[in-house]
């Protein structure tokens, strides 16, 4: 019994693994079961012994999407380090991920919160929430440099946040939009000269 358990767990994470990036690329909407099922080597009924349904495993196929681009954003990130230095890998990280995308479609999180902001309640809150996560981690580093002195003593970590994501999430749309890479770069420019003048020391 526990051997089928066992492999019954990871049956469905081959299935979660393989089905993320049709997810990212094609939207919820646009990830018909054919291209599940050709991604993944599984039958619609041997997907469905494990996810009730497509949203199901869309909604898992999200969240692993997530644990890729918060793996891509913290690392190299030493909790021991000054607050300086991790705030400038952070935007290294993301920089990097940009130019090459670890994840097939890009952002999880800015895919999926503009096809089910006005479609999903659940989907929607579940995007929101992996934007929480990141956004709660960069803001502890932000706090932690207004205590040490790396940061400006008046900085509203909380909204700085919200700016630093606004812009660029807003900035990759764009590039994407207009199939410009250069406007990110030089939106990602002016963020790291807004970080020398209004937050660091």
């Amino acid at each position: 019994m526990k051997r089928t358990t066992r492999n019954a767990v990871r049956t469905k994470q081959e299935i979660i693994k393989k089905a993320a990036p049709i997810f990212n690329v094609h939207g919820y909407a646009g990830s018909k079961m054919d291209l599940i099922v050709a991604a993944t080597g599984f039958q619609k009924g041997g997907i469905y012994c494990h996810f009730d349904s497509k949203l199901d495993l869309a909604k898992a196929a999200f969240l692993y999407n997530c644990s890729l681009l918060e793996k891509a954003y913290f690392k190299k990130i030493n909790p021991e380090d000054a607050p300086r230095k991790q705030l400038l890998q952070f935007f290294e990280n993301y920089r990097k991920f940009i130019a090459r995308p670890t994840i097939k479609g890009g952002c999880p999180i800015m895919n999926t919160a503009t096809e089910v902001d006005d479609t999903d309640k659940a989907f929607r809150l579940l995007a929101k929430t992996a934007l929480k996560t990141l956004s709660v981690q960069v803001e502890a580093i932000l706090q932690a440099g207004k205590e040490t002195g790396d940061f400006q003593a008046n900085i509203d970590p909380q909204k700085e946040v919200n700016f630093f994501f606004a812009t660029l999430e807003g900035a990759i749309m764009m590039a994407k939009l207009n199939h410009q890479k250069q406007s990110f770069t030089d939106t990602f420019t002016r963020l790291l000269l807004y970080l020398e003048q209004n937050i660091l020391v």
